[in-house]
């Protein structure tokens, strides 16, 4: 993989720096440390608190790691909706354990699947060859 494409980089040290594409959604880069980004591809929908973050670090101009971060904001409205749901539907108490169980881990294959794609945007668009501003970003 090349380093970050000159359209997605920041400038300073700590500074975002976020760019739409041309379907509405947008990229965000955050410079954390030399050779290390935060990168966070949202898309123009409402499954922005699916989409998790993802750490790259290089190492002489190579990626060397990458850790993708889940999305914390999307288990704070699974427990929001569970809490509710159980209110709501007077659920019997023996039941809590296994409809949070089942909730922690839908939430965890659901940011799987959107952050596989999320990943795929990351690498066609901020890993791609240098987009210049004449050519529309996809």
């Amino acid at each position: 993989m090349n380093h970050i494409s000159k359209e997605f980089s920041p400038l300073q040290l700590g500074e975002t720096k976020k760019v739409f594409l041309k379907n509405g959604s947008s990229i965000s880069t955050k410079w954390r440390k030399e050779n290390e980004y935060i990168i966070r591809y949202k898309p123009e929908n409402y499954a922005d608190y699916y989409s998790p973050y993802f750490l790259f670090e290089f190492e002489n101009k190579t990626l060397k790691r990458m850790i993708p971060y889940p999305n914390k904001r999307s288990f704070v409205y699974m427990i929001i909706i569970m809490v509710g749901f159980i209110y709501f539907k007077e659920i019997k108490p023996d039941l809590y354990l296994t409809l949070f169980g089942f909730s922690i881990v839908f939430v965890f294959l659901l940011q799987a699947a959107v952050g596989v794609a999320a990943y795929k945007k990351i690498r066609n668009n901020v890993f791609g060859k240098n987009v210049t501003e004449n050519n529309q970003l996809s």
